[in-house]
Order: structure tokens, then C-alpha cells, then sequence
């Protein structure tokens, strides 16, 4: 159905060669919770070909004030099967693999067999550093962000860009749940997606060797520069 897209196709950005690039685009969100429902409705509604969804976690009612691909009747279901059902009634025309799995050591590459980009939207260091060493290996792009209350962060991870292990993050202690309000979320996924569309296009990234900060209290983003750092053990073994 090419008259979904024909507003977007209007961009000059964008077009029929555009809207090509979108359907043959395969990408994998790794969390399908309050980041990732935003990025996986705006991929989807883009017309991103194929989307594999990770996520081995279970729909809470606790969920629902910012993960709004599920209602009360989803309470207890596989969140990754949950958002696929959802996304399909939204656009039939594309395809979904849902994965109720969590990213390992031993599973990470699996995932990414196939996959042009990966947006990561999970709220742990293991995972997080889990995937910016297995993308770093491959050399496929990864879109990074995190929530916290009113404030956020976006950034994106390439080979010739800082990535998490340069910008300080190390696995440690599980910390407690973190209070976060939806609209947060739904700010920083929105920007995930939109820097996912753009790389798919083919448009320079903007936030390689950048952090987007976010400040919901006061309305406010600024991008911070982040270098490489020479001692960084991820771009020594795949930089």
C-alpha cells in the first residue's frame, strides 16, 4: 500500500528511492519496554521492512504508564509477542521476528545475523555493553539511549565514533528501578527512530561522537562531544 507512505515520499530526503531503502532495511530492537515501543511504532510506520524484536521480559501493570503498544489485557504476556501483534495491525505490510530471549555473550552475534542497524533500548550496563561490543564486531551501527526521570540521552555507535565503553560505561551492581515518566521515554525513542530513519537513507549521522541531553524540566537538549578514547579496549580488537 505505497499510498501509506506518500506524505513522507514527498520529502526530498525521502522519495521512492527512499521509501526502497526503508522496506529493504532490516533492524533489530533490543528492549520492546519504554524506549523501545515509541522506536518500534515510528519504524514501523515508516515502512522498515523487517523489524526482530529481543525483549524476554513479561508485561507489568507497571508498564503501561509509558509502553503504550500494550493495554490491561496484555498484563503477564511476553512483551516482544505482545508488541508484534501490535505493529502488525499497525502496518500488515511489514515483517516481524519477535525473540523472547535476553541479549547474551552467546546469543548476541546470532541476533544480528542479517540486521543493518540496531537500536538499543534497554536499561542495563551488561546489555548495553553486551551489544556495543558485538555491533563494534561487525561493524553495524547502534543507536544508544537511556532514560531517567524528566532527562535523557541519544548517541550513536560506529567504528569511527566513540562508543559506550569510551563514554565511561562499565558493568556494575543491578541498581533499583529507576522513576521515569512516559513522555520521557517517548521523547528519547522518538529520537532513536528518527536517527535510525536517517542512517537507513543514507544521511550522515548525527550524533556519532555526540551525546543528545535532554532535560525535561526545563525543555532543553544539548549535544555533547565524546572522542574516542585511545585506551579503549572495544576499538582496539574491532576499531
Amino acid at each position: 500500500m505505497e499510498s501509506r507512505y506518500a506524505r513522507q515520499a514527498l520529502m526530498d530526503e525521502i522519495g521512492p528511492g527512499g521509501q526502497k531503502k526503508l522496506k529493504d532495511a532490516r533492524v533489530l530492537v533490543v528492549g520492546a519496554g519504554g524506549l523501545g515501543c515509541p522506536v518500534l511504532t515510528y519504524l514501523a510506520c515508516a515502512g522498515v521492512g523487517f523489524l526482530r524484536i529481543a525483549d524476554d521480559d513479561v508485561i507489568s501493570e507497571s508498564n503501561l504508564n509509558r509502553q503504550f503498544l500494550y493495554g490491561p489485557d496484555c498484563i503477564g504476556n511476553q512483551k516482544a509477542l505482545m508488541a508484534k501483534e501490535s505493529l502488525i495491525r499497525q502496518n500488515p505490510d511489514i515483517k516481524i521476528d519477535a525473540l523472547f530471549e535476553r541479549v547474551s555473550e552467546e546469543n548476541a552475534q546470532r541476533m544480528l545475523e542479517g540486521i543493518h542497524m540496531v537500536v538499543d533500548c534497554v536499561d542495563n550496563a551488561k546489555t548495553r555493553l553486551i551489544m556495543n561490543s558485538a555491533c563494534m564486531k561487525k561493524g553495524i551501527p547502534l543507536v544508544e539511549g537511556g532514560v531517567e526521570g524528566f532527562y535523557g540521552f541519544a548517541t550513536v555507535v560506529k567504528r569511527n565514533c566513540a562508543c559506550l565503553e569510551c563514554m565511561g560505561y562499565r558493568e556494575g551492581e543491578a541498581k533499583a528501578p529507576m522513576g521515569v515518566i512516559g513522555v520521557t521515554a517517548g521523547i528519547i525513542g522518538m529520537i532513536q527512530a528518527n536517527e535510525c530513519i536517517r542512517m537507513i537513507l543514507g544521511l550522515e549521522s548525527a550524533l556519532c561522537g555526540k551525546i543528545l541531553q535532554y532535560d525535561g524540566h526545563h525543555a532543553t537538549t544539548r549535544n555533547v562531544d565524546v572522542k574516542i578514547d585511545p585506551n579503549c579496549g572495544v576499538h582496539k580488537r574491532f576499531g
